[in-house]
């Protein structure tokens, strides 16, 4: 007998009490409510943030088409964008030209040069390749999300 039994002997084989006055005082737990206690756990935190960095990539959908409360907030982050701005933004890429099914990627960098008569934010990623630094051009209809310090979303209160 190992010591962990020998310490619990006396209730290690026990069944849950048949008592219906404990059952009152202590119901027990359905299944369906048990997951609910752990889902704030996260074993891994930041684990899924991790993988959505280093991929980049993760799950291939079709381009989401913007409500027009959606485009009017973008255009209002759009209109705050100025060159040599550091921002993140998400945008649609395509798995082949012109089409509807691709990934959604976040990219954070530099504006280099911003558009509006063209529709495209070109961003420097910061890295560097053969040519230079690397740089991004993102069209605006491809644009879902843009985001920055100096960035202020029409949604929020201008407040808090």
């Amino acid at each position: 007998m190992t010591e962990a039994e020998e310490k619990y002997k006396d209730i290690i084989n026990k069944t849950w009490p048949a008592d219906p006055d404990i059952f009152l005082e202590h119901p027990r737990m359905p299944l369906s409510e048990r997951a609910k206690i752990f889902a704030p756990f996260a074993a891994l935190r930041g684990h899924s943030d991790r993988l959505s960095k280093e991929t980049g990539k993760l799950m291939k959908s079709e381009k989401i088409e913007l409500s027009e409360e959606e485009a009017e907030i973008l255009s209002g982050k759009l209109l705050q964008v100025k060159k040599g701005m550091d921002v993140t933004a998400v945008y649609f890429e395509p798995d082949s030209p012109g089409g509807n099914t691709g990934y959604y990627v976040s990219l954070a960098g530099r504006v280099a040069d911003f558009d509006p008569i063209y529709r495209m934010i070109r961003i420097a990623t910061g890295e560097t390749g053969e040519k230079g630094e690397i740089m991004k051009t993102v069209k605006f209809d491809d644009l879902i999300d843009i985001s920055g310090k100096d960035i202020v979303d029409a949604g929020q209160n201008l407040w808090t």
